[in-house]
């Protein structure tokens, strides 16, 4: 058997579940630990950016459940693939960097593409470490493991065959003695509520399928976070729309007398106050640290455990309740002057034209606030978007992983024309691989989201503004067939079919809409 330290790497990739590898590769060891993949019996998808292919990659770990690698080189593709890295920690998806490095028997003498790149991973990843002829397997196993441990995150690999010490791998920290004192607290505090809701996290999204019918059981209005999208139905009668801490979901908020987190990961909401007036208990299997929420009761504990406080008392919510919340809200999104094709007609038509088993991808940028309140979403991790970074660039990869993971199934981007514009090089990939993938650009020219925030000191039209661009032209010359749309009519045509090949929609709107948008949802 093959003992080099690239055959042991894919070894322990493949033992771990891992079944596809992304990457940007340079030459030497980047190279070996490809074909020591392909031997191992990964595939080998290749990308144009070391972002994006990071993206692509925590993307498939997180709906495959596998700690899913990326290959990069040493210097520039280490420092390239930060953002990609960043995403995955933040935003809680599994993705394992194998990063070439200078070796360190020779990094005395090479201050060539020599940076400390173990000090550079440091703050965006779970762990950072040099994978070495020393270490053995199950040194690797537990690295593997890492990544895809809640809160999953990016591990980082320096794969430096001549290294001269062991990884020293570092475990997590042992889940917390469950406190029973405080369990039996909050199944007294839920009991005892007339009006509790639930604001149902990330973390709860990934608990299976004991979570709908428990809420179902239980049967009061649930908020959910982005990331947390269809663990209730979002047109069901349990729903009554987003949590953000921002203003759309504030009516729910302020009828409630007790608010249950469940599974709410604090880097969700957005960085606003927390001014709810009724007490919050929060329920999660692993500690956090945050003083966002000021807790009433905080529970660490295992799935069941948590899900079997959630005990109906004497509540006087009317069945109706979350799906008029829900609509109460809705109704604020359309600006009353609307007259021009604009965001929240493209969301209404294509969501009306999606078809089944559709996962949609939603880029940073003005667009999410007429996409996120109003996309239907009947299970988790069908609608995929970077929350806890809010990073540009993250719909077009994670709709290649996304597609990748879920062969033969229809995949849906929403991007705005600025992220779209940071990973235009992939709709190559998405041509090479002939993957299902329909792009919708919401093409206004502009970083609109940050142009609303613009004041008369900041810069004018130039520091927001681009020169209008022929996303079409682009995508057609790429292998991606093009198609320009000027209305919500012409949009509805397009999409009446072709969900089972690549394509993309260059949409030109009208942004008028934003402005209403932004203070509808955020105030």
């Amino acid at each position: 058997m093959n003992d080099s330290l690239s055959a042991r790497l894919a070894r322990s990739l493949a033992a771990a579940g891992a079944d596809t590898m992304f990457g940007l590769p340079g030459g030497g060891p980047n190279l070996d630990v490809v074909g020591a993949a392909n031997g191992a019996g990964l595939r080998f998808v290749l990308a144009h950016g070391e972002t994006a292919a990071a993206i692509m990659a925590s993307t498939y770990g997180r709906l495959t459940g596998q700690p899913t690698p990326v290959v990069v080189t040493r210097g520039p593709g280490a420092a390239s693939v930060i953002n990609g890295a960043a995403q995955a920690t933040l935003d809680r998806f599994p993705l394992v960097v194998v990063a070439d490095t200078v070796p360190s028997s020779s990094a005395p003498r090479v201050p060539h593409q020599r940076i400390d790149q173990r000090s550079l991973f440091e703050p965006v990843t779970k762990r950072s470490a040099t994978v070495a002829d020393l270490s053995d397997d199950a040194d690797l196993a537990d690295l593997l493991d890492v990544a895809t441990a809640w809160p999953a995150g990016a591990v980082h690999l320096d794969f430096d065959p001549a290294h001269e010490q062991p990884t020293q791998v570092v475990s997590d920290p042992p889940l917390a003695v469950v406190d029973e004192a405080r369990l039996d607290q909050a199944r007294q505090r839920i009991a005892a509520a007339s009006r509790p809701i639930v604001i149902v996290g990330f973390e709860a999204a990934q608990w299976g399928s004991a979570v709908a019918p428990t809420l179902e059981t239980f049967g009061c209005p649930v908020l959910t976070t982005y990331q947390a999208l269809g663990v209730v139905p979002t047109e069901g009668p349990l729903n009554a729309g987003l949590f953000t801490n921002g203003a759309l979901e504030r009516p729910v908020l302020e009828s409630a007398d007790l608010v249950v987190a469940l599974g709410l990961d604090e880097v969700e909401p957005i960085p606003a106050r927390w001014d709810v007036e009724a007490p919050v208990v929060r329920l999660s299997t692993v500690a956090q640290e945050s003083p966002y929420l000021p807790l009433a009761v905080d529970v660490v504990a295992p799935i069941d455990d948590l899900l079997a406080t959630l005990q109906r008392g004497d509540v006087a919510w009317q069945a109706e309740a979350a799906a008029e919340f829900r609509t109460d809200a809705r109704s604020v999104l359309r600006p009353p002057d609307a007259e021009a094709f604009g965001p929240t007609e493209l969301v209404e038509v294509a969501a009306a034209a999606r078809p089944a088993g559709l996962t949609t991808t939603v880029d940073a940028g003005a667009h999410f606030l007429a996409v996120m309140p109003k996309w239907p979403v009947e299970e988790p991790m069908r609608l995929l978007i970077s929350n806890g970074l809010a990073t540009m660039g993250f719909a077009l990869p994670a709709a290649i992983g996304a597609a990748l993971a879920r062969p033969n199934q229809p995949v849906l981007a929403l991007t705005g024309d600025g992220g779209l514009s940071m990973v235009l090089a992939e709709l190559e990939t998405v041509a090479r691989l002939d993957l299902p993938i329909t792009t919708v650009v919401f093409n206004d020219s502009a970083l609109s989201l940050i142009e609303i925030k613009q004041q008369a000191n900041h810069g004018g039209a130039e520091a927001v503004r681009y020169e209008p661009v022929d996303f079409a032209t682009v995508a057609t010359a790429s292998g991606v067939p093009g198609t320009v749309v000027y209305s919500a009519n012409e949009l509805a045509a397009v999409l009446a079919d072709g969900w089972d090949r690549p394509r993309l929609i260059d949409a030109r709107i009208d942004p008028g809409a934003y402005p209403h948008l932004i203070k509808a949802t955020r105030g």
